[in-house]
């Protein structure tokens, strides 16, 4: 694959305005044609962290929630996912600040350091930005009035399950045995894989259909505990691939069970980066370790061609600009070659704008290089992977609002 194609003829087709001051996309005749008949929407951001994601989250889920329920689904932890929603659905401001992915520690051992030690060893992850961009992300949802419902369906930080559960004590008192909170009790010392087992040997006490929430939650805590495990002292990015697996195959379980239980009026949206949503794996080149390590199947790919949904999907685009990555060794400064459809479109486009792939301009994005987070370049078919890119010529680093 390579950069090739009419390019030039998908710039000429038509765009659909955008107005960014109130996140507000203008067509709603031509959204409400490309959405009928689909149960599921991709959101594919190609950086976690820049401020501009806020924007085209928002005015994609504004365009959908005038046309349907919604159940969000983000590429954040469940533990955190739970917060989140009992911030958006439940209005408790105090919600977010017990989130791992904002900086809250009250979940952790403090007789046991699980932190990573290896390539993903914390050299300045940007909580408090993260916490301001999202809050004002999950504040303009509460305003919807058409979020259904929320979850995360990453892997946690190790341990807010158990603040989870405890929270649901009064709900199963008489629905466990005494037994089970003496057993839930963390241990002294104990390794990640003897408090993931001793947690795992709990699950067959809330099988009873009125547990699933809590069976989830202790799941969650299983899961994070054994990818933990599997990633903290991981030398370089090669080591990384089983618990790369190991992950996707998570999400793709959580995904799985709410498109079993999601209702005839409402959407799934999932928010992700736009790798992990790809429509066809093979449509997209693979440098580095990729989702599901290179090894097993994304999750978009698990659910358009095994799960058999029929999905429509947009892209996040920009052309240049900063974020705010912590990894030390990876750049957080785009610098996108000359014939990459980045550089491309924001010779042609000063301001943010979307722009439709239609059946006539598929054929001619067959093959072209798009830029995403790291600097990183890869060829892509976009004809196929995308319904629509919503392009940003340059994008800013997260911020912090408060």
């Amino acid at each position: 694959m390579g950069s090739g194609g009419d390019v030039a003829g998908w710039f000429d087709a038509g765009t659909v305005r955008v107005d960014m001051d109130r996140c507000e996309i203008a067509d709603e005749d031509w959204l409400r044609e490309m959405l009928a008949g689909v149960r599921v929407v991709f959101l594919g951001e190609t950086n976690h962290f820049v401020h501009e994601k806020v924007e085209f989250r928002l005015c994609w889920i504004r365009a959908l929630a005038a046309q349907r329920k919604l159940l969000l689904a983000e590429e954040i932890g469940w533990s955190d996912g739970r917060r989140i929603a009992d911030y958006i659905l439940g209005a408790n401001d105090a919600a977010l600040a017990r989130a791992a992915t904002f900086g809250y520690r009250g979940h952790l051992r403090a007789d046991r350091d699980d932190s990573p030690k290896g390539v993903f060893a914390d050299s300045g992850y940007p909580y408090g930005s993260m916490l301001a961009e999202h809050g004002r992300f999950y504040r303009a949802l509460r305003e919807t009035g058409r979020i259904r419902d929320y979850i995360g369906f990453d892997i946690d930080s190790p341990g807010g399950g158990y603040e989870d559960i405890a929270s649901s004590r009064d709900a199963m008192a008489d629905r466990v045995p005494d037994s089970f909170w003496r057993r839930l009790e963390r241990v002294t010392d104990e390794s990640l894989l003897d408090e993931a087992a001793r947690l795992e040997a709990l699950l067959p006490l809330l099988a009873e259909p009125a547990l699933a929430q809590q069976r989830q939650d202790l799941l969650s805590l299983v899961e994070s505990l054994r990818y933990t495990g599997m990633i903290r002292f991981a030398e370089d990015y090669e080591a990384v691939r089983p618990a790369m697996v190991y992950r996707e195959e998570t999400m793709k379980r959580r995904i799985r069970q709410c498109l079993a239980r999601l209702p005839g009026d409402t959407t799934l949206v999932l928010m992700s980066h736009a790798f992990h949503l790809a429509k066809d794996d093979s449509d997209i080149e693979r440098k580095g370790v990729g989702p599901g390590g290179d090894r097993v199947s994304s999750l978009g790919h698990y659910i358009v061609n095994e799960l058999g949904e029929s999905v429509r999907s947009v892209w996040m685009l920009y052309g240049g600009g900063e974020d705010a990555q912590p990894l030390p060794d990876l750049p957080q400064r785009a610098n996108y070659p000359r014939d990459s459809i980045n550089r491309q479109l924001a010779a042609r486009f000063a301001s943010p704008v979307v722009l439709p792939i239609t059946p006539g301009v598929r054929g001619g994005l067959s093959s072209v290089r798009v830029g995403h987070m790291y600097d990183t370049v890869v060829d892509v078919n976009l004809g196929l992977e995308a319904d629509a890119v919503m392009f940003f010529p340059e994008v800013t680093p997260l911020r912090q609002f408060w």
